[in-house]
């Protein structure tokens, strides 16, 4: 399994996305409310990046899908508690567990979501 370099430019991106929205302070930040619920906003913009990274990631041969999955879950885990830890340094902002379990779901769903479709090709 590699990572396909041309395929890197997405991942990157929706890393400094998630960065410049965890730099702004707790009073400026621009998000709309999804169903009025934060941790939606961290289930989805971890499965976001979770897609990123299977982008990167293209093909998987089949007998790496599983540790690709959960090489994936586990990078996304490590970013959401670095921005967690980042959020800490950010006036008005805390660090929680909570959301870096919502953001690890995140990519968790979407794992197991490429991992069950990839199964059936």
């Amino acid at each position: 399994m590699a990572i396909n370099p041309g395929r890197l430019l997405p991942v990157i991106g929706m890393m400094v996305a998630i960065f410049v929205v965890s730099a702004q302070p707790g009073d400026q930040l621009p998000l709309p409310e999804l169903l009025n619920f934060d941790k939606a906003w961290h289930l989805l913009e971890y499965g976001v990046l979770a897609a990123t990274a299977f982008y990167a990631l293209h093909p998987v041969p089949g007998q790496a899908r599983t540790s690709a999955a959960l090489g994936v879950v586990c990078f996304a885990a490590l970013y959401g508690a670095s921005d967690e830890f980042h959020q800490s340094f950010v006036r008005l902002r805390t660090a929680t567990i909570t959301d870096v379990i919502a953001d690890t779901l995140g990519a968790l769903l979407v794992a197991a979501l490429w991992w069950w479709r990839s199964r059936s090709r």
